[in-house]
């Protein structure tokens, strides 16, 4: 048998077999380059084939593009290995108040704690959130952070003082003398007051102390008798007191009291000459009483319109009544 058609065949042989490594070679870095992965967005899947090395590669070559605040799992830089199943969190935009600013934060779902976690926003003790930490956001949501500051807050109030009265009898009648000067006292009131976001909001009396004393004034009235004398044209009379009046002057007959009058006062005394109408809280009835341009009368009767510093003398007629007019006098209380 030739040798030449033995050759031939080993040639072939040897050629079919470098074919099929290569072929097999080719194969085995296709399949080792090439990887199968799912792409899960949010509730959405898709499974894509990719030649790329890292996450990121094959959010490329599946058309994905990140917004702010998108969360990615496995990060981008992450090496692809086939099988693998990449989760994309899209954000949404949540309005956060805080501190008198507001801004708008990129979110990917979950409770209101786990927002001001993700801006590093620190609750103070006091401090409120609305809506409260456990609700759960779902987008266009707004935050408020209510900053709540507590401090106490003393205010001083004067506390009036009183007046008191009392006899002193080493003092003339009628006149009065301050025994003991009034103090007017303090009083602290502790508030807690409630600041809301720099605003107060709240004040709470928590406490109250006095820290000075009321003291009352204490007025002195005199009630020693002392007796004067006047010089009149029937000689000296001594008196206690002394008032200045208008006078006016009646007759106890119809023409000045009525057609009703008898002629007798309040007191049962028959009126006349030297008796005298007058207020009793001003000059006790029975006091005798010397006026000038007058002479002596008998406080002995009321009239209706005789209130304060009015008197009204008695005459015999009706024309000296009218002769007698009004005038001003002074009034000398004799007993």
């Amino acid at each position: 048998m030739s040798s030449k058609p033995v050759v031939r065949l080993q040639r072939r042989q040897l050629l079919i077999s470098g074919l099929l490594v290569a072929v097999f070679l080719s194969l085995g870095i296709w399949l080792t380059v090439v990887k199968t992965v799912t792409i899960v967005v949010d509730r959405d899947s898709q499974l894509i084939t990719t030649r790329r090395a890292q996450v990121e590669g094959a959010l490329a070559d599946a058309g994905i593009v990140l917004g702010e605040g998108d969360v990615v799992e496995p990060a981008l830089g992450q090496k692809l290995v086939r099988g693998m199943e990449i989760r994309i969190q899209r954000s949404f935009p949540i309005t956060i108040k805080v501190d008198g600013q507001e801004y708008t934060a990129r979110f990917v779902g979950g409770s209101v704690e786990e927002l001001l976690a993700q801006q590093g926003i620190v609750l103070g003790e006091w401090d409120r959130v609305q809506p409260d930490l456990d609700q759960l956001l779902d987008g266009h949501q707004t935050v408020e952070i209510i900053k709540v500051s507590k401090e106490r807050v003393t205010v001083e109030k004067e506390i009036a003082h009183g007046s008191k009265q009392w006899a002193e009898p080493t003092l003339e009648k009628g006149k009065t003398k301050i025994v003991r000067k009034g103090q007017p006292g303090i009083r602290q009131e502790i508030f807690e007051v409630t600041y809301e976001n720099g605003r107060e909001a709240d004040r709470e009396l928590v406490d109250t102390v006095i820290v000075q004393e009321v003291r009352d004034e204490i007025i002195g009235l005199g009630t020693r008798e002392v007796w004067k004398t006047l010089s009149t044209s029937g000689g000296a009379v001594r008196y206690r007191d002394l008032h200045e009046m208008t006078a006016t002057a009646y007759y106890p007959g119809p023409e000045s009291t009525g057609k009703w009058a008898d002629g007798y006062t309040a007191t049962g005394v028959k009126a006349g000459f030297g008796v005298a109408a007058v207020d009793p809280k001003v000059i006790p009835l029975g006091s005798r009483l010397y006026v000038p341009g007058y002479g002596h009368a008998l406080a002995a009767d009321v009239g209706g319109a005789i209130k304060g510093k009015r008197i009204d003398l008695c005459f015999e007629t009706y024309q000296e009544a009218i002769r007698y007019g009004r005038r001003k006098v002074k009034v000398y209380i004799l007993d």
